[in-house]
């Protein structure tokens, strides 16, 4: 619920959410929630505060998200999954800790950004795109990327085995997370 976080200073990152109270892996967080819909087109002609808080929903439109949704910062670790609008802890977050979502999820093309989330993993860079990420990552993260990006990842799944003649499709993540009504791997 939106009560059980706040909007505050995150260092270098500028403003994030913070949890207010303990999450449990799989528990919902909050529904994110957006303004606008704009064409992608018409990126270019938005403020640059608007650009910051776009969400891709397809190749041709992204939502402007509203507080305090569009204060998710990026982790390459993440400790919160989005699925459509709704933002659920992906792993245990204590009361006072940042709630960040991976960027990539739901981003395509090659826009590049610096990364200031020092985890372990961290290369420093954002490429803003799914299939930037590793395989492993891809297969987990699949189940909650929007449909746009299912299709796009079983047609390269598709045209790849066709390449090299391999049948069957890729394994999808079967653990469940508790109290999601959501499939999670880990």
């Amino acid at each position: 619920m939106i009560e059980d976080v706040a909007v505050r200073d995150a260092g270098r990152k500028g403003l994030g959410v913070f949890a207010l109270r303990q999450f449990h892996e799989g528990e919902f967080i909050f529904r994110r929630r957006h303004g606008r819909i704009v064409a992608n087109a018409g990126i270019p002609s938005l403020t640059r505060e608007e650009r910051r808080h776009l969400c891709e929903l397809d190749y041709a439109r992204s939502a402007l998200l509203l507080p305090p949704g569009c204060y998710l910062n990026h982790s390459c670790e993440p400790n919160a999954m989005r699925s459509g609008v709704k933002v659920f802890a992906w792993k245990r977050i204590r009361a006072g800790e940042e709630i960040t979502i991976d960027y990539r999820l739901n981003a395509f093309g090659s826009r590049r950004s610096t990364c200031l989330c020092a985890s372990p993993s961290c290369t420093g860079e954002i490429v803003g795109d799914f299939f930037s990420v590793s395989p492993a990552t891809q297969s987990e993260y699949l189940q909650f990327a929007p449909r746009f990006i299912q299709r796009e990842y079983r047609q390269r799944s598709a045209r790849s085995q066709k390449r090299v003649g391999v049948a069957g499709a890729p394994r999808r993540p079967s653990r469940v997370a508790r109290g999601s009504g959501l499939r999670a791997s880990r």
